[in-house]
C-alpha cells in the first residue's frame, strides 16, 4: 500500500504570490498611541495586490491562464489547541483508516469467499475416479429332479473407472471391470452323483459410456453460467470494496478539511480578541487621558465578552470535529487518551479549469457504482439464458460400447483325449481383440446400445414464469443502471458547478479580506486621531471577522467539492496513492 507522499496530487501547489508595495502607515496625531507593530498583518495573505511583480503574475498566467491561485496559510507557529492533541499528517490518518477499517476488511473476506466459490463452480467438471472390489460365494446343490448347470460358485472381481462432465452438458465415463469367477460344475446335468468339476474363467471388460443433452441442458453457456456467475460475483465484491474504500477516503478527507477549518476559525477568533483587547486598552488610555466616557470603554467590553464567547464556541466545535474525524478513523474513543487531533497538511489551494463533459466521461467509465450495476446486468442476462434454455423440451441421448475378453477352463475329454487347458488373464486380454481381424473385425466380442428419450412438459408454465421473471429482472437492473448513471452524472456537474463557485468566491473573499483589513487600520488611525469612533473601529473588526470566515470557509469547501468530484470519477484513491492489497 502506497499512501500519499505529497499533497500535490491532489491540490496543484504554487509559491506564494508576491505582495504589492506595503501600505503606507496611517498618520498619527501628536499624543496619540502608537498602533502596535504588525497589527493586521496577521491574518491570512490572499494573491498578489494590483502593484504585485510582474514575474509573479507572468507566472501565475502561465500556471493557469483560468483562474488565480489563493494560498491557505498553515497555522502560526505560536497557535496552541485549546486541549491535548496529537499532530496528524493526512497521509497517516488515510493509513490508519485504511488498515482498521472494519467495512475494508469485511469486503476483503468476502473476496476470497466469492473467489472459493469460483473454484467450487469449477470443481463441477473435475474428473472423478472411482474404483471397487467384490467377491461372492454361493452354493446351489441339486434337489430332487431339478437339472443342475452349477453346483457353486465364488467370484472375485475388480473395477476401476475415470468420469467427467462435459462443459456442453454431457457426460463421458469410462470403466474397466475385471472378474475371476470358479464355478462348480457336475460332470453330467442330469445326474449330480456322477460328480463335478471346477471351471475358472477370467472375464476384462471396458465400457465406454457418453450421454448427452441436446436441448434443454445443451451448451457452453449454460453449463458455464455457475462458473460465470461466481467470477462475476468476485468483481462485484470488489466494486463493492472500491466504494468502501471511495467513500471512507472521501469522508476521511472532507473531515480532516473540517477540523483544519476549525482549528484556523479558532485562531481567527482568537486573533479577533486579541484585536479587541487591544482597542480595548487604547480606549481605556483615552478614557484616562480625559478623552473619551467611560461608557465608550464599557461598549468595548461588552464587544470583547462577545469574541470571547465566540472563542469558547470555536473551541467545541473543534473538539467536536476532531472526535468526528477518529471516529471515521475507526478509533474507539473510550479508549482515547488524546482527543484532539492538530492537522499538520496545510494545502495551498490552486483552482484549476474543469471540462465538465471530460469529468462526465471518466465518471461514467470509472465510477465503481455504475460498474457493479453493470456486472449486475451481465449476472441477470445469464439468468436469462438459463431461464431461456429450461423452456426446452428435455432430449437426451445416450450411448455405451463394451467390448470383453474372456478366458475359460476347458476340460479334460478322455474320448479325443484332449488334455484340456487353464484359462488367464493374458488369455482374456487377448481375447478381446479377434483373431480374424480381416474377417471379424477388430474386437471378438463387444455390445453396442443407445438410448434416446423425451420429456416434454406440455403447458410449460413454471419455465415460462420462470424466464419471463428473468426477463424483468434484467429491464429493472437496466433501468438501476441508467438511475444510477444519471445520479453519478448530476453529482458530477454539481462537484463541477461547485469547484468553479468556490474559486471564484476564494476571489472575491481574498479580496474582501483584504479590503476589510485595510478598512480597519484606516478606522483605527481615524480614531487614534479623534475623527473616528469605537463603533465604527468595531464595525470594522466585525467585517474582517466576517471576511476571514468567508475566505477560509470558500478554501475548504473548494477542497471538499474537489473530494467530491475525484469520488465521483474514481479519481480519488490514485490521487493519493492508495492501492487496495
Amino acid at each position: 500500500m502506497h499512501l500519499l507522499t505529497n499533497i500535490a496530487a491532489l491540490i496543484l501547489v504554487a509559491p506564494a504570490p508576491t505582495q504589492g508595495d506595503p501600505r503606507p502607515e496611517p498618520t498619527r496625531s501628536e499624543g496619540s498611541e502608537p498602533s502596535p507593530e504588525g497589527e493586521g498583518e496577521e491574518e491570512p495573505e490572499g494573491p498578489a495586490a494590483p502593484g504585485a511583480s510582474t514575474s509573479t503574475a507572468a507566472t501565475a498566467a502561465a500556471t493557469d491562464a483560468i483562474e488565480p491561485e489563493v494560498e491557505m496559510t498553515g497555522l502560526s507557529d505560536d497557535y496552541v489547541p485549546p486541549f491535548a492533541s496529537d499532530e496528524m499528517e493526512l497521509s497517516q490518518v488515510l493509513q490508519r483508516s485504511i488498515e482498521t477499517n472494519l467495512d475494508l476488511a469485511a469486503n476483503a473476506v468476502d473476496i476470497q469467499i466469492t473467489e472459493a466459490q469460483v473454484m467450487a463452480a469449477l470443481g463441477a467438471y473435475d474428473v472423478f475416479i472411482t474404483a471397487g472390489v467384490n467377491g461372492s460365494i454361493s452354493q446351489t446343490p441339486q434337489r430332487g429332479s431339478q437339472f443342475t448347470f452349477a453346483l457353486g460358485t465364488r467370484t472375485v472381481g475388480a473395477n476401476f473407472g475415470v468420469s467427467r462432465k462435459l462443459e456442453t452438458g454431457g457426460n463421458v465415463s469410462v470403466t474397466v471391470r475385471a472378474t475371476r469367477t470358479l464355478t462348480e460344475q457336475p460332470i453330467n446335468f442330469f445326474d449330480a452323483n456322477a460328480g463335478s468339476y471346477q471351471l475358472a474363467s477370467y472375464a476384462i471388460v471396458p465400457t465406454l459410456t457418453v450421454s448427452h443433452p441436446l436441448l434443454r441442458g445443451a451448451g457452453l453457456k449454460v453449463n458455464r453460467a455457475d462458473i460465470n456467475r461466481a467470477r462475476i460475483a468476485v468483481s462485484q465484491v470488489e466494486a463493492t470494496r472500491q466504494i468502501t474504500a471511495q467513500d471512507l477516503v472521501r469522508d476521511i478527507i472532507s473531515a480532516y478539511w473540517d477540523l483544519l477549518f476549525a482549528h484556523r476559525d479558532l485562531e481567527n477568533k482568537r486573533r479577533s480578541v486579541e484585536l479587541a483587547q487591544r482597542q480595548l486598552e487604547r480606549t481605556q488610555a483615552l478614557v484616562a487621558a480625559g478623552r473619551l466616557s467611560p461608557v465608550d470603554a464599557k461598549a468595548v467590553e461588552q464587544a470583547l465578552a462577545a469574541r470571547e464567547s465566540d472563542v469558547i464556541n470555536a473551541e467545541n466545535a473543534l473538539l467536536s470535529a476532531s472526535l468526528d474525524l477518529r471516529t471515521l478513523m475507526g478509533e474507539s474513543l473510550a479508549e482515547q487518551d488524546t482527543l484532539g487531533v492538530l492537522p499538520m497538511t496545510d494545502p495551498v489551494v490552486k483552482p484549476r479549469p474543469v471540462d465538465v463533459q471530460a469529468e462526465l466521461e471518466g465518471a461514467l467509465s470509472s465510477n465503481p457504482q455504475i460498474r457493479q450495476l453493470q456486472l449486475g446486468i451481465e449476472s441477470r442476462r445469464i439468468d436469462e439464458i438459463v431461464a431461456a434454455n429450461n423452456r426446452l423440451p428435455q432430449l437426451d441421448v445416450s450411448g455405451s460400447f463394451t467390448p470383453q475378453g474372456r478366458s475359460v477352463d476347458s476340460v479334460p475329454d478322455a474320448s479325443t483325449g484332449d488334455p484340456g487347458a487353464q484359462g488367464s488373464w493374458p488369455e482374456a486380454f487377448r481375447n478381446i481383440f479377434s483373431s480374424d481381424v480381416r474377417n471379424d473385425g477388430l474386437l471378438a466380442d463387444w455390445t453396442l446400445s443407445g438410448q434416446v428419450s423425451l420429456t416434454w412438459d406440455v403447458q410449460n408454465r413454471g419455465p415460462k414464469g420462470q424466464h419471463e421473471a428473468a426477463v424483468l429482472q434484467l429491464e429493472k437492473a437496466e433501468v438501476q443502471l441508467s438511475q444510477a448513471r444519471q445520479q453519478v452524472a448530476g453529482g458530477v456537474i454539481r462537484a463541477a458547478n461547485g469547484l468553479r463557485t468556490a474559486a471564484k468566491v476564494m476571489e472575491v473573499a481574498d479580496i474582501s479580506l483584504e479590503l476589510a483589513k485595510e478598512n480597519l487600520e484606516a478606522e483605527q488611525a481615524r480614531f487614534e486621531v479623534g475623527r473616528s469612533t469605537n463603533y465604527d473601529v468595531l464595525q470594522r473588526l466585525d467585517e474582517v471577522d466576517r471576511a476571514a470566515a468567508s475566505a477560509l470557509n470558500a478554501q475548504i469547501n473548494y477542497l471538499k467539492a474537489l473530494v467530491q468530484l475525484q469520488a465521483l470519477n474514481g479519481e480519488i484513491l490514485p490521487a493519493y496513492g492508495i492501492e487496495l492489497p
